[in-house]
């Protein structure tokens, strides 16, 4: 299944593109660039009335992103752009010393990310044209992996199939050439919690365990727009 459903998502688009030839506006492009990410987010444990929470966050992870999308125009200056990206997330060690640290650990998960945006152009005089996104995206894990010094494991039955959050960008357009910078604003729980409150909670039956991990991060691509 996680093999298929990159090709369906892609015919989906190249489907809906090519059901809209009459709109002479909508655009094709592709893209492809670098994104660096980091995991966080708290632990909570309560146990008779008492309660704290510790949070943390990862070191930065470098990966790759690239993709493909359709850009189709409402008016002059705002288009709705449906994407499909393939995406590294994930963290990196770091020297923190926090409650959950990653001292040793360097953890790659792999999506299928399917944003819908709403883009604002911004018309200048000449062949530079800046613009601003803005909008919310669906992701699919593919692959998780976590190294432990210098020991791969993978961790897929770990982490959620689904994810999902916010993505706000900015770039310019440089005649049928674009850059973007953007930033991932994670809102679901990577990890299985269902699995980590039978593995926590089943051992310590007076102490509640409530722990959520979030990705986010900048990333920045170059592409061409057909």
């Amino acid at each position: 299944m996680k093999k298929l459903l990159p090709a369906f998502l892609i015919a989906a688009l190249l489907a809906i593109g090519f059901s809209d030839s009459q709109a002479q506006d909508t655009r094709f492009g592709l893209k492809g660039g670098l994104s660096f990410y980091q995991v966080g987010g708290e632990l909570s444990v309560s146990f008779m009335g008492f309660s704290e929470t510790e949070t943390f966050d990862s070191g930065t992870r470098m990966g790759f992103h690239g993709g493909i999308f359709m850009e189709k125009p409402i008016n002059e200056y705002l288009s709705i752009q449906p994407e499909i990206n393939f995406i590294q997330k994930g963290g990196s060690e770091s020297d923190s010393d926090e409650f959950v640290d990653f001292s040793d650990e360097d953890v790659t998960l792999s999506y299928i990310d399917v944003p819908l945006l709403l883009k604002v152009n911004i018309p200048l005089d000449g062949n530079i044209s800046p613009f601003i996104t803005a909008g919310g995206y669906l992701g699919y894990l593919l692959d998780a992996k976590a190294e432990f010094g210098g020991t791969t494991e993978d961790i897929s039955d770990e982490v959620k199939d689904i994810s999902y959050g916010l993505l706000f960008g900015v770039g310019a357009n440089f005649g049928n050439f674009f850059i973007e910078a953007r930033y991932d604003y994670g809102l679901s729980n990577v990890f299985d919690d269902d699995l980590f409150d039978d593995e926590l909670n089943g051992d310590f039956d007076d102490i509640n365990f409530d722990f959520k991990v979030r990705n986010s991060g900048f990333s920045i691509a170059v592409g061409i727009m057909f």
